[in-house]
């Protein structure tokens, strides 16, 4: 092989590694609402896709549910404690939902609320204790980045 065979098989194979290298990134796995809660503290700090329902996102309140059944379980549940009856609280899972930089989230979220979402973020685990919620107001489990429509949890 003479020196310039070597320099072009060189050249070729350097082309092929950056072609591939600068190609469209993997895809990001979106992870399950109740994949995340399990997972927070393992996953704090990292940027994350997360899909589940929206009925909501305003004010101190922007929650995201693994699904529709269960936001309506919460709804109830906030009916009967308004009307002081006692009601069991159910442990389904659930993500406060961060207002973003700026505080601009609940505008981008708007036309996605009352369905299935996707919301890409970071993760906090900073109001979580022993694994459930500790902050009274908006907690930020999910602090938004994007947000796009998305689908109702596959049926296992």
């Amino acid at each position: 092989m003479t020196k310039r065979s070597r320099v072009r098989s060189a050249a070729i194979l350097l082309a092929a590694i950056i072609g591939t290298s600068c190609g469209p990134a993997a895809p990001r796995k979106i992870l399950t609402v109740e994949e995340v809660v399990a997972r927070i503290d393992e996953l704090d700090g990292r940027t994350v896709s997360v899909a589940g329902y929206l009925p909501e996102c305003g004010g101190n309140n922007c929650i995201l549910y693994r699904s529709k059944a269960d936001s309506h379980q919460w709804d109830r549940v906030k009916v009967a404690l308004s009307a002081n009856r006692r009601v069991a609280i159910p442990d389904v899972p659930a993500l406060g939902i961060g207002s973003g930089t700026n505080f601009e989230f609940d505008a981008k979220a708007a036309p996605f609320t009352h369905g299935y979402v996707v919301i890409t973020g970071t993760i906090t685990n900073e109001c979580r204790f022993e694994g459930k919620p500790a902050c009274t107001d908006r907690g930020p489990d999910l602090e938004p980045e994007t947000i796009a429509a998305g689908g109702p949890p596959a049926r296992s």
